[in-house]
């Protein structure tokens, strides 16, 4: 007879607690909670990297289906595009040589991306933003190959920033 009576009390304290404001699910930013469909169009390069805009778009594209808040497509059924411009690619010295300190062992490459969310409907501005890209990498023989290797890792980052921005507000 104790059982039942464990089970009405349990429903009855579990339903009592159900609207406590806990809420499940996604919660997009509010310039965002109409904006079902995403359209991310080749990054624009103001740098004198080459083919680095489509990595970037790419890498953005990934991220975000990984993260499953918005589907990617076209532009033309999109609800809204992200534009995004890469502005700088910086290379800074981090560590230096044991012996000698003006020699570089380790750099930090930094991408620099600004980007824009716009609305199809409306061309208004939903979503703005700017965010830096970092990795590390380490010096050798061949610098540039070595550097080139990194914008991947440093893409990966930035977009992992951008979702996050656009998906969750922060």
């Amino acid at each position: 007879m104790k059982t039942p009576v464990r089970l009405f009390l349990a429903l009855l304290i579990g339903f009592a607690l159900s609207g406590c404001g806990y809420h499940l699910g996604e919660i997009r930013p509010t310039p965002m909670r109409s904006v079902r469909t995403l359209a991310v169009p080749t990054f624009k390069n103001k740098t004198f990297e080459p083919r680095v805009e489509v990595i970037l778009a790419d890498t953005l594209i990934k991220t975000l289906q990984e993260d499953g808040t918005y589907t990617i497509v076209q532009g033309s059924r999109a609800d809204a595009t992200l534009e995004g411009v890469l502005t700088k690619i910086d290379r800074r010295s981090i560590r230096s040589v044991q012996n000698n300190v003006l020699a570089t062992s380790e750099f930090e490459l930094r991408l620099d991306i600004q980007y824009t969310v716009y609305s199809q409907l409306t061309g208004a501005t939903l979503l703005q933003g700017r965010v830096i890209g970092k990795t590390t990498f380490f010096a050798n023989e061949d610098l540039q190959t070595t550097e080139r290797q990194a914008i991947p890792l440093a893409a990966r980052d930035a977009a992992i920033q951008i979702t996050t921005e656009i998906a969750e507000g922060w």
